[in-house]
């Protein structure tokens, strides 16, 4: 049953984050032996909590041999958002010359009158959870293509207009920053990166909301996955507060908006799909029901 499941998710969840956490290495730049220890594990929970979120998926369109009720849309604007963020967390985590600009422009003056720099609370869970999300959301996207073909699900026209209007801005913002400032703000480019996950996130759950409401139901569309993606989004944004009160530095959530914003935008939108699921259409279940192809509405 749902319960059952769940239980064994969860503890599955806390221990195998539990044991990483503790192996992984910690975060020098916190302060607290305690809270280092903590944020360990908090941070690869939720790295394990939203990387198991896109192996329900998978496997469903397995055993179904078809993705029809996953919105195309969503899946196309997954690896798009993807691809972003990691260039983000990877750039922040491994580029020292990202690493020094960003002290620099993020630092300022201490209650002693002192400078005072601020730490990048990207993470190695951070990084980590980005790659795999990146990999597993291309090969979700490849599904399509596998067992139902891109020509009969296309993306929607709407979804080309993001992909080029994406392209177009960036190739924009790193030539006007190279023509009035002499230079590539890498800097900026990664935080005009970090908004395009966040447009993304929000513009990505929004067709798989509406092809629920048009088909009024939720077959074909895993609700493990929300379950698992709530809880890491909540895990998430746990780290980044807990990690900013341990510093005592509050530069660190406005500095990594990228994070705080996916972590919120993610909860709203999976209890969206929560109260769908379990409250609007609760009456269609995918495993008691004999599979009908359900009409293209993207």
């Amino acid at each position: 049953g749902d319960q059952s499941s769940f239980l064994r998710w969860t503890i599955a969840l806390l221990l195998g984050g539990t044991a990483v956490g503790i192996a992984a290495p910690k975060n020098p730049h916190l302060p607290s032996p305690m809270w280092q220890l903590l944020s360990s594990i908090v941070g690869y929970t939720y790295f394990l909590a939203w990387s198991a979120s896109f192996y329900p998926q998978i496997f469903m369109n397995y055993y179904r041999k078809t993705t029809r009720g996953l919105s195309c849309d969503f899946c196309v604007l997954n690896v798009l958002g993807y691809v972003c963020y990691t260039a983000y967390t990877t750039n922040f985590y491994w580029n020292e010359r990202i690493i020094a600009e960003y002290k620099q422009r993020m630092s300022g003056i201490d209650v002693d009158g002192g400078t005072k720099q601020s730490e990048i609370t990207v993470q190695g869970n951070d990084v980590a959870f980005a790659i795999h999300a990146l990999f597993m959301a291309s090969f979700t996207l490849s599904q399509i293509g596998m067992y139902d073909s891109f020509i009969s699900r296309p993306p929607s026209r709407r979804v080309y207009i993001v992909l080029v209007c994406t392209f177009a801005f960036c190739a924009l913002y790193i030539l006007s920053t190279w023509i009035y400032e002499g230079r590539i703000d890498f800097l900026g480019f990664l935080y005009v990166l970090g908004t395009i996950k966040i447009c993304v996130t929000i513009g990505k759950y929004v067709p798989q909301a509406l092809l629920n409401r048009s088909r009024k139901s939720t077959v074909g569309w895993n609700h493990w996955n929300v379950i698992l993606d709530f809880t890491g989004g909540v895990l998430s944004l746990l780290q980044l507060v807990g990690d900013c009160a341990d510093m005592g530095d509050w530069n660190g959530i406005t500095g990594n908006p990228a994070k705080i914003a996916l972590s919120l935008v993610t909860i709203c939108f999976d209890l969206i799909f929560l109260i769908q699921h379990y409250i609007l259409y609760p009456d269609v279940d995918d495993h008691h029901t004999t599979y009908a192809p359900l009409p293209n509405r993207n």
